[in-house]
């Protein structure tokens, strides 16, 4: 694998040129077609992934056919490590949105890895521990929120993914209304009502195709539980 491919995924970047001659040497490259299937839920998990092109979706869904996508993942965000660590079936299932490849490391050398570079493990630890941040979040935006918190903490969420821009924040990834619809878990008529009372308030607005969040304060504002 080459190493320069390597040095622009962000998980290894900060690592030293003869770990990246290992990791070049265990890991390899997957290509998954659009649509298609990279695992499921509660299937045994043996691999974990790195985004090197592409798009994917990481999701769940359940027998009303309902679904729910934790996330959407770009160049440089990894996954599939949790049942790696714990030893468990996957907890929900990734699809590749577009044409994606992907780099593949198995879980013993993943456990290698680990063992032999404190500063991965810690970056590991650190996500991992992001990740369950924002899955109590959005446990309590489907507990305690309105259907404009419940968008709203959405897009407060993916601010962190964004980068400042006009005084505001423009988030990273394009989203279709169907696919933040999906991430707010309801269906596209109650998502666009909601963004449309957000645009009008001047909360936030669309440029080229990317949501802009104009004033990311009053956006994190209506985050806030509402009392029932």
């Amino acid at each position: 694998m080459d190493l320069k491919l390597l040095r622009r995924i962000h998980f290894l970047n900060a690592l030293p040129p003869a770990e990246l001659k290992r990791i070049a040497r265990l890991a390899r490259e997957q290509d998954f077609r659009a649509g298609e299937t990279i695992f499921v839920k509660a299937e045994s998990g043996g691999r974990m992934f790195i985004v090197s092109s592409g798009r994917v979706r990481i999701f769940t869904n359940s027998s009303a056919k309902k679904r729910k996508t934790f996330a959407y993942l770009s160049p440089g965000d990894f996954f599939g490590e949790m049942a790696l660590v714990d030893g468990h079936t996957r907890s929900a299932s990734a699809q590749a949105v577009e044409d994606s490849r992907l780099v593949v490391i198995r879980k013993s050398d993943f456990k290698g890895l680990l063992l032999s570079d404190p500063k991965l493990t810690f970056f590991l630890l650190r996500t991992v521990s992001e990740r369950l941040r924002q899955a109590n979040e959005e446990i309590e935006n489907l507990l305690f929120r309105n259907m404009l918190g419940r968008v709203s903490g959405t897009l407060n969420g993916l601010v962190r993914r964004g980068r400042k821009f006009r005084g505001g924040i423009l988030l990273k990834d394009h989203f279709t209304q169907q696919e933040l619809a999906d991430m707010v878990g309801t269906t596209r008529e109650p998502l666009s009502r909601a963004i449309s009372t957000l645009r009008r308030a001047q909360i936030i607005d669309m440029h080229h195709g990317h949501y802009f969040i104009r004033n990311p304060r009053r956006l994190s504002d209506l985050c806030h539980p509402i009392p029932s």
